[in-house]
């Protein structure tokens, strides 16, 4: 929540990457793990930024807590307002840095409210959280997420641990097109906790795939129900057989909480990308229990390759997938 708020005041303009901030006694007492910063330093937004997504640094997170709300108690109040406002219901926040506090709680449901958050509210910031390390005064500092190297398709979240609550971890990962989430708390080891996780998101791709396949060998609809970008303004709905030479996917960020925010997406890849984006048709695809996600279709191989590199480039979170033939006539478009 810590760097959710950063995103949010680094969008506002409140704050910029560059930006160094000071460090004040409270700041720098924090206990490890942490940065080691000392009273009266200076640190940027940028190196904060980091030293929270790969070190969990605690001295860091207060750095950023006290330059937003100018105290830690007021950016705990903060937190707890916005946790409300993104449907975090069973969580109170009292400190910047989830160190242990009695009256501090969350839940593993609540931390994947606050990750897709993130992905769908800031997806130009989320390239901090697949840093596996950084460079700071002179020194490489590692983080601590294995998965990145370890599982194909994770390309970020956040590892931590407290005595209190043993090992934890959020994983985002992207296969055959879509984008799985993941919640570990309580791990005995990090080991323990990263075998599980694997678990985790090894069962969600096996059943993502198994119902992909199902529905394309069937020919019958997913639950998935692409609708073309209203930038066509659409009034009429019908089935549309495609053909079946080999076609590939461009899918912008994450998934969404409401097909205004993906129609957001797709106008600001196009007005990013134009040249990239020029023959590709965009498209609000509606997923199961009520998201949406960003494509760009009637692309082949090269260009969904060379679409998305553009779009990484400007720092978009972008994949490039084949489609499967037999699965191109599932969805019920509006022209």
């Amino acid at each position: 929540m810590t760097l959710y708020l950063t995103f949010q005041h680094l969008r506002e303009g409140k704050l910029t990457l560059e930006q160094e901030l000071p460090v004040s006694p409270h700041a720098a007492e924090q206990l490890p793990t942490k940065l080691y910063l000392h009273p009266g330093d200076t640190i940027s937004v940028r190196s904060a930024i980091l030293g929270i997504t790969t070190r969990s640094a605690n001295d860091a997170a207060v750095v950023l807590a006290e330059a937003i709300s100018g105290s830690e108690t007021k950016f705990a109040e903060l937190m707890n307002e916005k946790a409300r406002e993104l449907g975090m219901t069973h969580t109170t926040f009292r400190n910047a840095s989830g160190l242990p506090n009695p009256y501090q709680k969350t839940t593993a449901r609540d931390m994947s409210k606050l990750a897709l958050a993130i992905l769908d509210d800031y997806p130009n910031y989320y390239r901090f959280f697949s840093a596996t390390s950084f460079r700071f005064r002179g020194r490489t500092i590692y983080g601590h997420d294995r998965l990145l190297a370890r599982y194909p398709g994770v390309d970020g979240m956040k590892t931590g641990f407290t005595d209190a609550s043993g090992f934890n971890i959020v994983t985002s990962a992207v296969r055959y097109g879509r984008r799985l989430v993941g919640v570990v708390m309580g791990g005995k080891t990090a080991a323990s906790r990263d075998r599980q996780m694997i678990s985790l998101l090894n069962r969600g791709f096996a059943l993502e795939q198994a119902e992909r396949l199902t529905f394309a060998a069937a020919k019958t609809p997913t639950g998935a129900e692409a609708v073309r970008e209203p930038i066509a303004n659409s009034a009429t709905a019908r089935t549309e057989d495609i053909p079946s030479e080999s076609q590939w996917v461009i899918q912008v960020g994450g998934t969404f909480r409401s097909a205004y925010r993906v129609k957001r997406v797709l106008r600001s890849a196009m007005n990013s990308a134009p040249a990239a984006l020029k023959d590709a048709t965009p498209i609000v695809v509606k997923l199961r229990h009520g998201r949406y996600c960003a494509r760009f279709t009637d692309v082949g191989r090269d260009h969904a390759v060379q679409a998305c590199s553009a779009l990484r480039s400007l720092k978009f979170t972008c994949i490039a997938y084949e489609e499967p033939a037999a699965g191109r006539n599932i969805a019920s478009q509006t022209e």
